[in-house]
């Protein structure tokens, strides 16, 4: 190991879930705060407050699952610091003739 500590438990069996399962369980907790949010803090009416929740709470869950999957494939694969740009191509100025 490089010298980090390994994740904890919890985010190991996050990011071992199918992304459906993620999606599932993301989606109607973000939708839920958000909804509480625009209904209490920002004094929405209730059905405004539910559509604005729904629009938010599916881009929050995007980010949410695609953060969760890239951080995996970073820790899986390597931090991307082993010398190369992150797709594979070793950085400016190091590559041959370079």
């Amino acid at each position: 190991m490089s010298g980090r500590p390994s994740p904890p438990r919890l985010l190991l069996a996050w990011e071992g879930l199918h992304v459906g399962v993620q999606v599932a369980i993301a989606l109607p907790v973000a939708v839920a705060l958000l909804w509480a949010a625009h209904v209490w803090l920002l004094n929405q009416p209730l059905g405004r407050g539910l559509g604005y929740a729904v629009f938010w709470g599916a881009l929050a869950t995007g980010a949410i699952v695609g953060a969760s999957r890239a951080e995996r494939a970073r820790r899986l694969h390597g931090d991307g610091s082993g010398g190369s740009d992150g797709a594979g191509r070793p950085p400016a100025g190091r590559g041959p003739g370079g």
